[in-house]
């Protein structure tokens, strides 16, 4: 219920209208030059970019499903020949990163890893906002304006949050507005018990995706272990640095960051590695697997 609760003080921001035009007309002018095959292995750069543009557009269900069938074309290749190069890898300008069956597969993974982590931390609480805008509606019929009711709540969520600081002029103006409203106290907290239900119904699918999201990102390193940037992903997920929180050392984050370091000094990629090695910083000043890249030694 506290969740709840707290939901309630919490504002939501929105782009302006004439910055979402802008945006719509823009990716208008991107769709007219570019046209996403219907089949991955037709020509598979352009597919790439359009599950990246799926990406970066907050199209998180097109661009799963785009991945999701691009890897069911590319599955006999990877179990006929791994190290084969995938046909129509370079197509005019447009080439893959890595041509070959199982960097190709493996990307895919990542790209799905990545499209269901976003996917879980954009999912809209609809049926949250559902519960509360249903109360207020019907409060509003009965000739209640926005700001009695939100009075009537602030007072509710303080009373519960920080009953220390309710005082007894709280407690009567509280009373008040209940009784003009045909209220009781215990049908605030039947409101808040329902709008936790569905809250938690909603962190049960952000898990789902987010479980997803790691299950993809193990596959990717699983087919081709020389993907870096999985490594790194996982490791972002593994340390929270992905959801933008308070990053958490953690055994698992810390290992997969140690991989992706090394494998990025193998490629010389030399600003990627520092990047990595920041992050391990970051999230465990004193890692074990600090030290291990600092003399140079590749076994765990």
């Amino acid at each position: 219920m506290r969740k709840a609760l707290l939901a309630l003080l919490i504002a939501t921001l929105s782009f302006s209208p004439s910055l979402k035009a802008k945006e719509a007309k823009f990716e208008k002018e991107i769709e007219k030059r570019i046209s996403c095959p219907e089949n991955f292995l037709k020509n598979p750069p352009v597919y790439f970019y359009c599950i990246y543009r799926d990406y970066h557009n907050h199209k998180y269900d097109e661009g799963i499903e785009k991945a999701q069938r691009a890897l069911k074309e590319i599955e006999p290749l990877l179990k006929k020949n791994p190290d084969a190069v995938v046909p129509n890898a370079v197509q005019k300008n447009a080439k893959l990163r890595d041509p070959h069956v199982k960097s190709v597969a493996s990307d895919l993974h990542l790209l799905l890893g990545m499209l269901y982590y976003k996917k879980s931390m954009n999912l809209e609480d609809t049926s949250v906002k559902k519960v509360y805008r249903d109360f207020y509606e019907k409060l509003q019929k009965k000739g209640f304006d926005f700001f009695q009711i939100s009075e009537l709540m602030n007072l509710y969520s303080k009373k519960k949050l920080f009953p220390a600081d309710f005082t007894e002029k709280d407690q009567k103006r509280f009373s008040e507005l209940l009784k003009k409203m045909g209220l009781k106290e215990k049908d605030l907290d039947a409101l808040m018990a329902k709008a936790q239900q569905e809250s938690e119904k909603l962190e049960k699918e952000r898990l789902a995706y987010m479980r997803k999201a790691v299950e993809e990102f193990q596959e990717a390193v699983k087919v081709d272990p020389d993907n870096a940037m999985a490594y790194y992903q996982l490791g972002n997920l593994y340390s929270g640095i992905l959801s933008e929180g308070t990053p958490e050392a953690s055994p698992a984050a810390e290992e997969a960051y140690y991989r992706a370091a090394l494998l990025l000094k193998k490629k010389g990629d030399i600003a990627g590695y520092k990047e990595v090695v920041k992050r391990l910083k970051l999230i465990n000043p004193k890692s074990k697997y600090l030290k291990l890249l600092e003399k140079g030694n590749g076994n765990a």
